[in-house]
């Protein structure tokens, strides 16, 4: 009689956790992980904004600084929330000023980030820019916006 119930109770317990298995988890971002390297410490995160849907945020642009060799390092990632479809993550960087961007992602097809990309900037600023397209059929989500930060 105690086997019979003993294996009742774990039958339950295996198709109640089964069950919470199944269920829907709430949605979030990928994850922030730093790809950049140990060294790199995390900085601050920037919204990357669909163009077309003001207030949804589709994707991230993380930034890191190593303060021993003064680079800076950025990642772009996707907002599993929201974005769906294809997707094309792009992420760009340079010392403020200068002309010439270091880029990854551009004729890709990241799904879940692009970077890490670096750029030399002790004690200046650096420029970066996030850029998230998906959904090819609606149109895109794109942060191609500009950001600066200094530090």
């Amino acid at each position: 009689m105690i086997k019979k119930h003993l294996a009742a109770v774990l039958a339950a317990t295996v198709l109640a956790g089964g069950f919470v298995g199944l269920s829907a988890g709430a949605a979030h971002a990928t994850d922030r992980v730093n790809k950049c390297g140990s060294a790199y410490a995390f900085k601050k995160s920037w919204d990357i904004n669909d163009r077309h849907n003001v207030g949804v945020v589709v994707g991230f642009i993380d930034i890191y600084y190593n303060s021993g060799n003064g680079y800076n390092c950025a990642i772009a990632r996707g907002n599993d929330a929201t974005v769906t479809g294809q997707n094309r993550i792009a992420v760009f960087i340079r010392r403020s000023g200068d002309g010439s961007w270091v880029r990854d992602g551009v004729d890709q097809n990241y799904t879940r980030y692009a970077g890490p990309v670096y750029a030399y900037a002790k004690g200046a600023c650096i420029d970066f820019i996030g850029e998230l397209r998906y959904n090819e059929f609606s149109g895109f989500g794109d942060g191609g916006y500009s950001f600066e930060h200094c530090g």
